[in-house]
């Protein structure tokens, strides 16, 4: 029952902590007919960041398990999930770039 309130607890951070970053174009959007935009952004990078960091600890725990059962083969596991991480990667680069871009 902890590891799922931290579980929670972590999740609701990730969401809302994008969401006071952007606070100050609420105010600012708000004025121009658009309350929610800011808010809409925040969650965006909330979700591509969370979802970054699971996808990028699964590929990491899935290469080190392999490395583990196989260690002569690490030279060969290590490109394949520095490339994956870096393809993970950009989901939240294009997330922050698209945020950024006004509509």
């Amino acid at each position: 029952m902890k590891k799922t309130n931290y579980l929670l607890g972590a999740a609701g951070i990730a969401f809302l902590m994008p969401a006071l970053s952007f606070a100050d174009e609420v105010a600012h959007d708000a004025a121009a007919g658009k309350p929610m935009y800011a808010l809409a952004k925040g969650f965006a990078v909330g979700i591509a960041a969370m979802g970054c960091a699971f996808g990028q600890g699964k590929i990491v725990a899935t290469a080190v398990d392999g490395i583990a059962r196989n260690p002569g083969a690490a030279g060969q596991i290590f490109t394949p999930m520095l490339l994956g991480v870096a393809f993970v990667e950009t989901l939240l680069i294009f997330t922050l770039f698209l945020s950024g871009i006004n509509a």
